[in-house]
């Protein structure tokens, strides 16, 4: 890899999806890989590096920081803190049958729910509902 530095480079890279040429800074290098953040949007592009050229004439400011990334978001994890075994929730199923049942088993990303008829279910999170007694 000739051209880059491991600090903050800019580059110029062609967007797949409609082909136009965009600028951006290189943050991160790997093997044969590049990640470049795009100027105006701020979005991460995954490149290969043959992909990538040298942005002419603008030369890396060296005021500027090493790039420190956006935080993380929120897991997903914290639905499934809505949910504990034992809670009765209702889910409508493929044919938009509403289901009601009890969470059994709570897994990574679904909640196993038993229903009274001995039938058992799987469900993402975000098609939970909590059921409020009355």
């Amino acid at each position: 890899m000739t051209g880059f530095r491991l600090r903050i480079q800019p580059v110029r890279f062609v967007d797949f999806r409609d082909g136009q040429l965009r600028k951006g800074k290189v943050i991160a290098l790997r093997d044969a890989q590049a990640t470049v953040l795009e100027q105006g949007t701020k979005r991460t592009w995954k490149l290969p590096c043959v992909a990538l050229q040298g942005a002419p004439g603008s030369e890396r400011d060296d005021a500027q920081g090493d790039y420190e990334p956006p935080p993380e978001p929120a897991a997903a994890a914290s639905k499934a803190r809505e949910f504990q075994r034992g809670a009765t929730v209702t889910f409508e199923d493929r044919d938009g049958r509403s289901i009601t049942g009890v969470v059994v088993r709570i897994n990574q990303r679904t909640a196993t729910v038993g229903t009274g008829d001995g039938g058992s279910w799987r469900v993402p999170f975000h098609m939970l509902r909590h059921v409020l007694d009355v």
